[in-house]
């Protein structure tokens, strides 16, 4: 049987801001409503936390501004902390580990057998998802046919990440760096420089103006 897509739908707090530290722990909190995101697929971005500088407050206001809080504890009326970001980000440098870059910025899959690593992500009580059965078009070959399908939904953004790189580690993606805004991301060519359309214009755009 063939899995459908993961799918993530949740909220980014533009609003976020730190409130206060306790030992290597940030407490953080927002206002207004946020904004919905609804990611289709596995996203490589997850290597970004795998990277994220846990003593580096703006980097982790920046992360919660753009993807959200990875546990779900954030909202206008609750605050949030980083206390198990660490343990997160432990768990995805693992499936980051598998990737080499070779040739700058292209990041290869180079272990041929990463089924040890998926077990581990696995086995997480961070790989926290449900499989929802569905009837989809499945194809076979040059036939499609109608049949069971599943999708997976993670509980939480902390679940969509640890679900996306067992995805990526699985299918043995290659990856690299975008150079406009840093994220992480699937290269389907070898080549390409930019994550999305709107990167690639945004950067020709500020080329121009440094002209």
């Amino acid at each position: 049987m063939e899995f459908g897509e993961l799918i993530w739908k949740g909220r980014a707090w533009p609003a976020a801001e730190i409130v206060g530290r306790t030992g290597e722990t940030f407490a953080f909190r927002t206002s207004g409503k946020g904004r919905p995101l609804e990611l289709v697929g596995p996203a490589a971005w997850w290597r970004n936390f795998s990277e994220l500088n846990f003593d580096n407050s703006d980097a982790i206001v920046d992360f919660l501004r753009r993807r959200g809080d990875p546990f779900g504890q954030l909202s206008p009326t609750t605050q949030g902390d980083t206390g198990g970001w660490k343990y997160l980000s432990g768990l995805l440098k693992l499936a980051a580990s598998c990737w080499t870059t070779i040739i700058p910025p292209t990041s290869l899959c180079t272990e041929f057998d990463n089924g040890y690593v998926i077990e581990a992500l696995l086995a997480s009580p961070m790989f926290d998802v449900t499989f929802v059965p569905h009837v989809a078009e499945i194809r076979i070959g040059a036939s499609v046919r109608r049949g069971l399908n599943m999708h997976i939904i993670p509980k939480d953004l902390g679940a969509y990440m640890v679900a996306s790189a067992a995805l990526h580690l699985e299918n043995h993606v290659d990856m690299a760096v975008c150079e406009q805004c840093g994220d992480w991301f699937v290269l389907q060519r070898r080549g390409t420089q930019f994550c999305s359309p709107s990167c690639r214009a945004a950067h020709s755009t500020s080329k121009k103006e440094r002209r």
